[in-house]
């Protein structure tokens, strides 16, 4: 693979984000998780409120799911990129919360429509979630990404 900061951050997005579904599937299946991040995609991208969830409608929350994974990715990338790999962990962290962060302040500001979804326990879900995110893009990237020696 061409050792370029675009396709390794979206790569490293879409696995990540891969990761994360089947957490989050996992945890559906035994009932631990009380929303997805695919229905809050949707839901944030169609005006769809009281709706059930159809099979277009999770096909459209994945779509976006990993588009927003692979966005994420590449500015991931750029970030390790001109900042290096010191304190990659504090930088994973500061990742996450601000994934975190985004997700369940701006974008309800964005669309009130999804506040109702914005409960404590989503909040402590997508919480670790985008942490695992954060930590399995890292891990991804920085492995891959070719950086420069400043010397």
């Amino acid at each position: 693979m061409k050792n370029n900061v675009w396709s390794i951050g979206t790569i490293g997005g879409i696995i990540a984000t891969a990761v994360l579904k089947l957490i989050t599937f996992v945890l559906t299946l035994i009932n631990l998780s009380t929303l997805t991040e695919i229905e809050y995609a949707v839901r944030f991208i169609l005006y769809i409120p009281g709706k059930e969830m159809e099979t277009m409608f999770w096909v459209i929350g994945i779509l976006t799911n990993f588009s927003l994974g692979a966005i994420f990715g590449v500015l991931t990338a750029y970030l390790y990129r001109y900042t290096g790999k010191e304190d990659k962990y504090y930088k994973i962290a500061g990742i996450g919360v601000a994934l975190w962060f985004f997700h369940l302040a701006i974008v309800p500001f964005l669309d009130p429509t999804v506040e109702k979804f914005s409960t404590a326990s989503v909040a402590i879900e997508f919480y670790f979630s985008y942490l695992i995110w954060s930590f399995v893009a890292s891990i991804i990237i920085l492995k891959h990404l070719r950086f420069m020696d400043i010397d």
